[in-house]
């Protein structure tokens, strides 16, 4: 069965493994959390194609410029399609996503 959401969502806590096959960087409006102003900022986008063993047609994104590094060496000759991440969010929502672990498939 193909999992169903149209983004993957990080509740507080609960690693997911997830698997991705394309990345890009987009453009994204948000919030400013501390002054209230709307800016742009780039995040980075996989496409993904496994939440915890189930097929999937999403998107996990990210925005946090520390998440955004720990992914950095897996995409220099598209490393992260030979792995699957076990990521999570271990506190509130401003708190950025780790990787957990990197599987190699």
């Amino acid at each position: 069965m193909m999992a169903e959401e149209n983004y993957v969502k990080l509740e507080i806590g609960v690693s997911k493994v997830l698997r991705f096959d394309k990345y890009a960087y987009q453009p994204r409006q948000v919030i400013d959390p501390q002054l209230g102003f709307q800016k742009t900022v780039n995040a980075l986008v996989f496409h993904v194609t496994e939440v915890d063993g189930t097929p999937a047609d999403t998107v996990f994104s990210l925005i946090s410029e520390k998440a955004k590094k720990e992914f950095l060496p897996y995409l220099a000759g598209e490393r992260f399609r030979r792995y699957k991440f076990v990521v999570i969010r271990e506190a509130g929502d401003f708190t950025a996503p780790r990787i957990m672990s990197a599987i190699s498939v």
